[in-house]
């Protein structure tokens, strides 16, 4: 993860990309190519992202909800289909890319 977080922020340096300024990298042909080329490693990133967030909300709803044991289920039951559906959102907006669809 710490690689796929060192590459996401590299790719942001001016010169890497052969342009004046760190706005210019955010160009639409720019952005596309990247996400041509390097869509296995984007969808690793989303994975572990969307993970990542949800669980940490999921931690903050367990403490307060306390030692409810329904509640417990309710949080943990929600998590699990709100990565399931950003999941799927990743995954299609990769797919929906015209050249990797």
């Amino acid at each position: 993860m710490i690689f796929l977080v060192a590459w996401h922020l590299a790719v942001r340096i001016p010169w890497l990309q052969g342009v004046e300024d760190f706005p210019a990298t955010m160009g639409p042909e720019i952005v596309y190519d990247e996400v041509k080329a390097f869509w296995p490693l984007l969808l690793l990133l989303s994975i572990a992202v969307i993970i990542h967030g949800v669980n940490g909300l999921r931690g903050i709803l367990l403490e307060w909800v306390g030692f409810n044991e329904r509640l417990k289920l309710v949080v943990n039951v929600l998590s699990i289909l709100v990565v399931i559906v950003l999941l799927l959102v990743a995954v299609h907006t990769l797919i929906a890319i015209p050249e990797l669809g």
